[in-house]
C-alpha cells in the first residue's frame, strides 16, 4: 500500500520582489475566501501616492474584510520603517478573534522585520500551527534565516511562482480549479502561479 506523504502544515513562498508578492498572494486571499474557504489571515495593498519615494501600506484581514492603514504617514522626504506598529497590534488582534472560530487556512502576506525580530505576528503563527491551521506565508529572502529559524522543521519553502503552491493546497484539501465564469478569469494570475 502507498501512503501519501503528510505536507508541511507550512508553506512559505519564498521572493524577492515584494511588490509581486503582495499581488499575488492577496490575489490569493481572495480566490480562497470567493472560493467559500473559511479562510483567515493579512493581505497587504500597497497605495503609490504622486512625489513619495514609497508606497503607503494598508492591510486587510480575510475573514472581517476590515482594512488598516499600517504606515504612518510622515511626509514625502520620510526614510527608513513608517510601520504603524499600533496598527500591527490591532491586525494580530483580528486575527486572533479569526483564529477562535477555526478557519480551514490562514494566510500571512510577509514575515517581515518585526517578524524576524521576534515580534510582529510571530505568535498569530504559532497560534495557527497549534490549532491545527495550515498556513501559507510570504517570507523576503532578506528574512528567510530567521524564518528558518522560526519555523524548525514545519515549513516547506518554494519560491513565488512556483507550481508547488498549488500541489500544496492540493494536499491539504484545497481545490481552487473548479470555478468557472467571471471569477475564474479573474484568478489568471493566481492560477499561474497556483
Amino acid at each position: 500500500m502507498i501512503v501519501a506523504p503528510t505536507p508541511y502544515p507550512i508553506l512559505a513562498i519564498v521572493y524577492s520582489d515584494g511588490l509581486a508578492a503582495d499581488r499575488i498572494i492577496s490575489d490569493l486571499g481572495y480566490k480562497i475566501r470567493d472560493a467559500g474557504i473559511a479562510v483567515a489571515g493579512i493581505v497587504q495593498h500597497n497605495k503609490f501616492i504622486r512625489d513619495r519615494t514609497r508606497c503607503d501600506m494598508e492591510v486587510e484581514e480575510l475573514a472581517s474584510g476590515i482594512v488598516l492603514q499600517i504606515s504612518e504617514d510622515r511626509g514625502k522626504e520620510a526614510r527608513g520603517c513608517r510601520m504603524d506598529r499600533g496598527a500591527l497590534l490591532e491586525a494580530a488582534g483580528l486575527l486572533s478573534s479569526s483564529l477562535e472560530s477555526e478557519p480551514d487556512l490562514l494566510i500571512i502576506n510577509k514575515f517581515g522585520k518585526l517578524e524576524a525580530e521576534g515580534r510582529g505576528l510571530r505568535e498569530t503563527l504559532s497560534d495557527a500551527v497549534q490549532l491545527g491551521v495550515p498556513i501559507v506565508v510570504g517570507v523576503p529572502y532578506r528574512n528567510i534565516e530567521q524564518w528558518r529559524g522560526f519555523a524548525g522543521g514545519l515549513a516547506e519553502e518554494c519560491p513565488i511562482g512556483s507550481s508547488r503552491l498549488h500541489e500544496w493546497l492540493l494536499q491539504h484539501g484545497f481545490d481552487l480549479s473548479r470555478r468557472t465564469g467571471s471569477s475564474a478569469r479573474a484568478d489568471d494570475d493566481v492560477n499561474r502561479m497556483a
